[in-house]
């Protein structure tokens, strides 16, 4: 860490954060250092001392769960451990957009309104309190310091630029919050072949510690330093996130930066809800923010290793509590603990969206990541992405270079036929561009058959 960097996390940071702002993020921040050496049973012991406060905070003061929990005669004095929090009701992103006033708060406290689109493409307002947002800062600053990415380093940030156009003033003040956390930020919607040799000499002037970034356009920012053979200097570590990690990506972006990579799992709801330590095991949980659950189909906790559904209880938000938020995102269960001695628990990994699966009409599941894992051997294909509108075809819209023609698609074709199986019909499509998100993530899957159904 620079000069600056010492000075800003020992006096402006402070000074800023706590007497500027009145917040307590930093007193947060060092609890979070203590707390994660606590054992297992310890951490648990408060998560469910912390539940049963939200559960009574939430009948108390928010419309929506008093009335709900009410007509299943459910009632917070009978969660005695945490098992018995297994049977309550789930909540969803369309019953939020029909309750969400009815949700919040009736308290006197000053709530933030905040949106995600997800990969959804519809949006989701929500509103949380000041502490609770103070809280899941906290957490975040302890989660990118494992990565040596915390407060005070110099930072390269690929991520999605916010798509409005801005004032000048706003520019302005945006463009010193840069400064003031020494960081630079590229947009990822520039990452395009034709630019990608002015953002690596932009990269290396700035000459950054650390790289916080999408998954996607850092892969692809990698690929084209390994075939230009570009080597950037400097760089310790590497933060990934908004986005799943394969395997392939990772061995690449390590080679190339010669930085070892930490993935993160984090949505705009929550914030940071898992991230990798110095041993990569898994992604430790935000247990002192949050209880993480993974259910099968029928609601129920899956057996170790097994894959479900993320189900999300925040343990602090009383400006809208979430209780037992079903996300739509996907993880392998098993909750193991790891040798770096944290106690906060492991989870194995996040396999992706919940609408990010093929499905055929035998009931057959094709996860999304065999798209990734296949296409990656076809070096001429630069980006893809599928669709599904209809449960017997695929259409795979491919962007290559000039090697992609007629013959080079059948190889491809061939070779995707051979592993959906005969339930699908593949058709490939190829396209000069495939734009990103609005969000600046690039989507791997659409499953418009299941958007049609649980959206």
């Amino acid at each position: 860490m620079n000069f600056y960097g010492r000075l800003y996390r020992r006096v402006l940071l402070p000074v800023f954060d706590r007497l500027w702002k009145q917040r307590k993020t930093l007193r947060y921040w060092r609890l979070a250092e203590n707390s994660q050496w606590q054992g297992r049973e310890s951490l648990e012991h408060q998560q469910l001392r912390d539940l049963k406060e939200m559960l009574q905070y939430a009948k108390t003061n928010c419309e929506y769960y008093r009335q709900r929990w009410a007509d299943l005669d459910l009632d917070p004095d009978s969660v005695q451990c945490l098992q018995d929090f297994h049977g309550w009701p789930l909540l969803t992103r369309d019953t939020i957009r029909t309750h969400r006033i009815e949700m919040q708060s009736s308290a006197k406290i000053k709530r933030i309104t905040k949106s995600t689109g997800g990969s959804t493409g519809q949006p989701l307002v929500f509103d949380l309190d000041h502490e609770s947002n103070e809280r899941r800062t906290a957490i975040m600053f302890r989660g990118y310091s494992w990565a040596g990415s915390g407060p005070g380093t110099r930072r390269l940030l690929i991520w999605g630029a916010d798509l409005k156009r801005s004032s000048f003033w706003k520019s302005i003040k945006v463009d010193l919050h840069h400064r003031f956390e020494q960081q630079l930020l590229m947009n990822c919607f520039d990452f395009s072949h034709g630019n990608m040799l002015k953002q690596f000499a932009l990269m290396e002037r700035y000459r950054p510690e650390t790289i916080i970034a999408y998954t996607s356009p850092l892969y692809e920012f990698s690929k084209f330093m390994q075939a230009h053979s570009l080597r950037p200097q400097g760089i310790r570590s590497i933060v990934v996130g908004a986005e799943k990690i394969y395997a392939f990506q990772r061995k690449l972006i390590e080679e190339v930066f010669q930085a070892p990579v930490f993935e993160t799992y984090g949505s705009r709801e929550f914030m940071l809800i898992g991230a990798e330590c110095e041993l990569h095991c898994g992604l430790h949980l935000s247990t002192e923010n949050l209880l993480v659950e993974v259910l099968d189909e029928q609601g129920n906790p899956t057996p170790d290793g097994e894959e479900g559904n993320v189900v999300i209880t925040d343990l602090f938000n009383r400006g809208m509590p979430f209780v037992r938020y079903v996300n739509g995102d996907r993880a392998i269960a098993g909750f193991t603990q790891c040798e770096c001695g944290r106690g906060l628990p492991l989870l194995r990994s996040v396999v992706g969206r919940q609408l990010d699966i093929i499905s055929t009409s035998s009931g057959k599941v094709i996860p999304g990541e065999l798209f990734p894992h296949l296409l990656k051997d076809f070096e001429s294909v630069r980006r893809f992405q599928v669709h599904q509108h209809q449960l017997d075809e695929l259409e795979i819209k491919l962007v290559g270079d000039e090697k992609l023609d007629e013959a080079y698609c059948k190889q491809i074709h061939d070779r995707l036929v051979e592993c959906v199986g005969g339930e699908l019909r593949v058709r490939l499509a190829p396209v000069t561009d495939i734009p990103l998100t609005a969000a600046g993530k690039h989507q791997v899957v659409i499953n418009h058959v299941a958007r049609a159904t649980l959206l």
